[in-house]
């Protein structure tokens, strides 16, 4: 099975430097055996949209792909831009997730640009604290987020040492956008062959509408598309998300869509 969309293929990026990608024909097995609590790096991906009949079978072949306990999630995606009949998954208390790919061969400097933001790549243990302290506040007061601030922080504190050795290792790099020393936003790109995937754009909530993260996309994708030589640059976010025009602002298009379910274990109670 040979991935489709650009989105599913940038993120071996990742998968390549510490996770595995197994083929079993109708399916991919995705594993991050670093970070097992990491829902969309521990799933399977399909090569056809669910029907309504799926619901057992899709579960119980993750479970038998995933069975250690350490596993305390279902996630499941399918590589075709089709929603596919995911009723039975929702019935069942399953969350339902779209994501927009967007994609740029080349970057513009957007409308809103900020001269006052010093852009650079984050580094020491002080910025990168502050780093995890931004990308939590940044989501965890959200009216759409489905999980506790404490299961935010601990979701970027569990991703932060893989993103350090993929930096050592020199495929990627993370970028503040600092404003009068102080972190105001972030994100990370890293690459593979001349492709770059964003990860984790986030502003604080009291410094959004003042076009710093269209400065910080824009500025940090240049220097990144310099630095390692990319071609091509991927970045993903919720399709109705009101990023999706900043992205848009600053060079990118849209690609396609991916679809997939996923579940977790809530409480410790089973």
């Amino acid at each position: 099975m040979n991935l489709k969309s650009l989105g599913y293929r940038s993120e071996q990026i990742f998968t390549s430097f510490d996770g595995e990608l197994q083929d079993r024909g109708p399916y991919q097995v995705v594993r991050t055996p670093t970070n097992p609590g990491y829902y969309w790096g521990n799933l399977l991906i399909f090569d056809r949209a669910p029907v309504r009949s799926d619901f057992l079978n899709w579960v119980k072949t993750f479970k038998s792909e995933f069975p250690g306990p350490e596993i305390r999630h279902v996630t499941l995606a399918w590589d075709v831009p089709d929603v596919g009949d995911v009723s039975q998954f929702l019935e069942n208390g399953y969350e339902f997730q779209a994501q927009a790919v967007l994609a740029a061969k080349q970057v513009r400097r957007p409308l809103r640009f900020s001269s006052d933001l010093e852009v650079r790549p984050i580094s020491g243990r002080e910025e990168w604290n502050s780093l995890i302290q931004l990308q939590t506040d940044s989501v965890a007061d959200s009216e759409t987020s489905a999980m506790p601030r404490t299961d935010w922080q601990r979701f970027y504190e569990s991703q932060r040492p893989r993103y350090q050795k993929m930096i050592e290792a020199g495929v990627g790099e993370w970028y503040g956008g600092f404003l009068e020393r102080r972190l105001v936003c972030g994100l990370g790109i890293f690459q593979r062959e001349g492709l770059g995937r964003f990860q984790i754009v986030a502003t604080h909530p009291d410094f959004r509408r003042r076009g710093f993260a269209g400065t910080l996309v824009f500025r940090a994708a240049e220097h990144a598309m310099k630095k390692f030589s990319i071609t091509e640059l991927v970045i993903c976010a919720d399709p109705d998300y009101h990023a999706i025009g900043i992205y848009e602002q600053v060079g990118f298009e849209r690609r396609g869509l991916e679809y997939g379910v996923y579940w977790w274990k809530r409480d410790e109670s089973r």
